[in-house]
């Protein structure tokens, strides 16, 4: 309960990964890998944040590994691809009832296709304001152009028609987590 109190969490709709783990470290200056404080690096996990200068180094480190055995469906599935989305953190929303974050977006895509075994990824970013970093996966059987268009989120979930079983979790699988937050000052 503690872990979901803090925001360390992850969620998987129809059992497509065993275990997700993050690492946010940063605080260098960019292309150096020095660390902010004395050289030392800061480093966060999901629900964590991190605190760095304008224009020093992160990197996002990210271990997936995959499930072993079938779901309540009878499949085993197999994740295809990996998204990082980075968003904004700019204070309250004039409209609480607004569905969209301005700024924020897919600004990389894994194809993890074909992959066995635990996946390793890694990404490189130039810290340049504060804002947040999460995950999304799938195992590629429905995604497209998302509706606020393909520079936002290219492979995003797409809505099911309504017909009987069109929703099934067990054979359209996904997986989210938390954010880890980057505070640039």
């Amino acid at each position: 309960m503690q872990a979901l109190r803090e925001g360390r969490s992850w969620v998987d709709h129809g059992h497509l990964v065993n275990r997700v783990e993050v690492e946010v470290t940063g605080g260098g200056p960019a292309g150096r890998g020095r660390g902010h404080a004395g050289g030392r690096q800061v480093s966060a996990t999901l629900g964590g944040r991190i605190r760095v200068r304008r224009g020093s180094s992160i990197t996002l480190t990210v271990t997936i590994h995959p499930t072993t055995y079938r779901n309540a469906w009878g499949i085993l599935p197999q994740l295809a691809h990996v998204d990082v989305i980075q968003g904004r953190v700019t204070g309250p929303a004039t409209d609480r009832d607004t569905w969209r974050a301005p700024g924020t977006r897919v600004v990389r895509t894994w194809d993890t296709g074909g992959r066995r075994g635990p996946v390793t990824l890694r990404l490189e970013l130039v810290a340049e304001h504060s804002g947040y970093l999460r995950l999304r996966g799938s195992d590629g059987n429905r995604h497209g152009v998302g509706p606020l268009g393909a520079a936002v989120d290219p492979h995003g979930p797409v809505p099911h028609d309504g017909t009987p079983d069109a929703g099934n979790p067990w054979a359209d699988t996904w997986f989210y987590t938390n954010p880890v937050f980057v505070d640039v000052v």
